[in-house]
């Protein structure tokens, strides 16, 4: 057994050693088609496909969760207008009794 692994180890120690090494060829013109960057149909094409599959992945909201969800912006918006409301009238007053301005 020993000697089966030994003997294939050596044949292809041997068949690499013959084997003439790979050698690449590079020029200039291919490094600088690798660095280009596409055109602008390309990119806009590139765009839109990417915006296609993650608009595949999106999760809707159901009416109900979006009716819930419109309630609760409007709410919001409206405790804090009042809050900014309140904060301006006091602060308006407050300056008004402290320069004593109006009268």
């Amino acid at each position: 057994m020993a000697n089966k692994k030994t003997k294939k180890k050596s044949q292809q120690g041997s068949n690499k050693a013959a084997a003439k090494p790979e050698v690449k060829k590079t020029t200039k013109v291919k490094a600088k088609d690798k660095n280009k960057k596409p055109g602008l149909f390309a990119r806009i094409k590139k765009y839109f496909s990417s915006v296609r599959s993650e608009m595949k992945r999106v999760v809707w909201p159901s009416k109900k969760e979006l009716i819930n969800y419109t309630v609760t912006v409007c709410v919001s918006l409206i405790v804090v207008g009042v809050v900014i409301a309140l904060l301006d009238a006091g602060i308006g007053q407050a300056l008004v009794a402290f320069s004593g301005l109006r009268g």
